[in-house]
């Protein structure tokens, strides 16, 4: 099951994981703001007058969101230099991260979007110049272990189990469940429940390493769809979710059956605390 070019695989994705996010101005490192919108205007800019306080505007006041009846449109000031998708604005509603094209909102160094959680609207911001991009030095990682890659009992559900998942700011979605894997680890017994994710499988957890060595909010790991029933765990694959990197993210909480027994020391470690 694993190689030298098992190990090379591995170690090219995590170099290339930390150039995507250093080069990539909106990656999760250049997030700066996360706000919630309010019904009616929500004016934004550099002043702490505004709702929305951005001290990297180009000036006191760049304009306003307004939110109503479930639509948010944009009201630019004068000389803000606003564009959305790289054009100057217009009279519309913005398309927001649930349409099938989300617009992109630009003023100086900053991007914004416009994310819809539950019911609520948020306004999500980047940075092109952040700190956090600048002086990013790279993920951290356990050495490579062979054990990690687990072969396991994987059982179907049918029909597929729809449960609700929440995430960190407190809005659901329904998550649906394709099947547990099953599988023996140090001697203890553990149980994962698969999320349908497109073509893959998703297995969002925690394991007893939070306490001390990994993100305390969870890890996940894909898998392809099993043929049969039997199914690849490589938990030299786990990653972070991006939470680990950033306040301004709202990621997903592993469901409750997801909360391993046992220390899973392979994968990507605890970024920062933050």
């Amino acid at each position: 099951m694993n190689g030298t070019g098992y190990l090379e695989r591995i170690l090219s994705s995590r170099d290339a994981r930390d150039k995507r996010l250093k080069d990539n101005p909106q990656s999760w490192l250049a997030l700066i703001g996360l706000f919630h919108l309010q019904e009616g205007d929500n004016a934004f800019g550099a002043d702490d007058s505004n709702k929305i306080i951005m001290a990297r505007c180009r000036q006191a006041c760049c304009g306003s969101f307004h939110l109503e009846n479930g639509k948010v449109s944009l009201i630019p000031f004068a000389n803000s230099y606003i564009t959305i998708n790289n054009l100057p604005p217009d009279s519309r509603y913005l398309h927001t991260d649930h349409d099938e094209e989300t617009d992109m909102i630009q003023v100086g160094t900053l991007t914004m979007m416009i994310l819809l959680r539950g019911q609520d609207f948020y306004l999500r911001v980047w940075d092109a110049e952040s700190p956090e991009v600048k002086n990013f030095s790279g993920l951290k990682y356990f050495p490579i272990k062979p054990e990690y890659q687990i072969a396991a009992k994987f059982i179907t559900y049918e029909p597929p189990k729809v449960i609700k998942i929440q995430d960190v700011i407190g809005s659901e979605y329904d998550g649906h469940l394709l099947g547990e894997a099953q599988f023996t680890l140090n001697g203890i017994a553990c149980v994962l429940v698969a999320e349908e994710d497109e073509d893959e499988l998703l297995f969002s957890f925690n394991d007893k390493t939070r306490e001390d060595l990994t993100y305390p909010g969870g890890r996940f790991l894909t898998a392809k769809k099993p043929e049969s029933d039997q199914v690849i765990l490589d938990f030299n694959l786990a990653l972070n979710w991006p939470c680990a990197y950033t306040v301004f993210a709202t990621c997903p909480l592993p469901p409750a059956e997801n909360r391993l027994p046992v220390r899973i020391e392979a994968g990507e470690m605890r970024y920062k605390e933050h």
